[in-house]
């Protein structure tokens, strides 16, 4: 079966079944986060909302929504989402800026930041809605760009651009943890989309640059980087949410406490139920149930990576790109500021987390991804590309050898 569309590769490409291999990790992954939100959340619940599963409930709910965004996503062929890639993206942004510039009854500052937005009895994050709105885009304009990425100033500059403006926008709330995302991702789809190594090493270069100034610029940061190297230096202080979160990971052991018997979740760990909820797994679910959840990761981003490579396009393929890069580099950051392997962050864990915003994006994102994998390249078109691709190589070395 062909699609039905001007592109002359999607009008070749094969149509099945999307890849539940996709799915199964995540269906899993979810299942697991609302087990564990319930256990790490129980008594926040009660002593805050007088519901030991106050947290529970809002997060089935928003389960409900993430479930129905997944099914639409899916059964939206993926290419008609560059027809709102631009208009996504101005919404989104707009969101980052009226997170900065709203009233505190409309932006709240919690914990030091302001990342939401009040709308009488719902908070949203617009960060979250900004990385789905920034693949769909930068994939794209990526995938028109062509050959024309490898060239600076149509490729990096400009690509360059758009990300370093919405990374500081996300800096202004500030929230280091998703700046750290959106370059992982960005970087992703620009090597995907073909760029030139030496201008993408320099453009990881200067955005080492970029974030190492930001470190030195703030206080806080600072102190985060020098608790990193010693947190023991102030255990009651800046070292105190550190040494918690690897006190609750050691104490699991290989098998774990048992499962509702962490002791460090009783206001020990910081957002326990939200960035610490690793340290709570590895507690209670011991080594077993940590690499339980790796596993799974790994399985995601394994069959993310194949969508990629089977693509039907070029938007296709870094849509898939991007998609899988956040989903592995929010989880690897998490799993390292809980590890202290860097320094601490806060940044939820994709699928088990609490938080609604972040579930239903990343269910919705999964939408998309689970469509990319019904259209797949015919076996034709990539051995006839492969025998082109030798004969232009055997062509240029007859002319060097001439």
């Amino acid at each position: 079966m062909a699609a039905t569309t001007s592109n002359p590769r999607l009008r070749l490409a094969q149509i099945g079944p999307p890849d539940k291999w996709i799915l199964a990790p995540v269906i899993a992954m979810v299942m697991l986060g609302i087990v564990m939100i319930y256990s790490s959340s129980f008594a926040e619940g009660f002593l805050l909302n007088n519901s030991a599963s106050y947290y529970l409930v809002k997060q089935l709910q928003w389960l409900c929504l993430g479930g129905v965004a997944l099914f639409v996503c899916s059964r939206v062929p993926y290419y008609q989402w560059r027809r709102v890639s631009v208009l996504g993206l101005a919404l989104g942004l707009l969101g980052l800026v009226a997170v900065v510039v709203l009233p505190e009854s409309l932006a709240p500052s919690i914990n030091g930041a302001r990342r939401w937005i009040k709308v009488g009895p719902f908070t949203a994050q617009p960060s979250e809605f900004v990385k789905l709105a920034f693949i769909i885009y930068a994939a794209d304009w990526l995938s028109q760009k062509g050959e024309k990425v490898r060239n600076l100033w149509y490729g990096l500059i400009p690509f360059g651009i758009t990300l370093g403006f919405i990374v500081g926008l996300v800096m202004l709330e500030p929230d280091m943890g998703t700046s750290l995302v959106f370059a992982t991702i960005g970087l992703s789809m620009f090597f995907v989309a073909g760029a030139h190594l030496l201008q993408l090493a320099g453009g990881m270069a200067l955005a080492a640059a970029a974030f190492t100034v930001l470190i030195f610029s703030a206080s806080y940061r600072l102190n985060r980087l020098t608790i990193f190297l010693d947190p023991w230096s102030d255990p009651t202080g800046a070292g105190y949410h550190p040494i918690q979160a690897l006190l609750a990971l050691g104490s699991g052991g290989l098998g774990g406490r048992g499962l509702g018997v962490s002791r460090q979740k009783f206001s020990w760990l910081f957002a326990a139920h939200t960035d610490s909820i690793m340290a709570v797994i590895g507690e209670e679910l011991g080594f077993v149930g940590s690499v339980l959840v790796v596993a799974l990761i790994v399985a995601l981003a394994i069959r993310g990576f194949s969508t990629v490579l089977r693509a039907a396009d070029g938007f296709g393929a870094l849509l898939a790109t991007g998609i899988t890069a956040w989903v592995v580099g929010q989880s690897a950051l998490n799993i390292a500021v809980i590890t202290l392997t860097v320094p601490f962050t806060g940044i939820p864990l994709p699928f088990i987390s609490y938080g609604g915003s972040s579930l239903v994006v990343m269910l919705a994102a999964v939408g998309i991804l689970l469509n990319v994998s019904r259209y797949t390249r015919p076996p034709e078109t990539s051995t006839s590309r492969a025998r082109e691709t030798r004969r232009a190589r055997w062509r240029s070395e007859r002319k060097v050898s001439a």
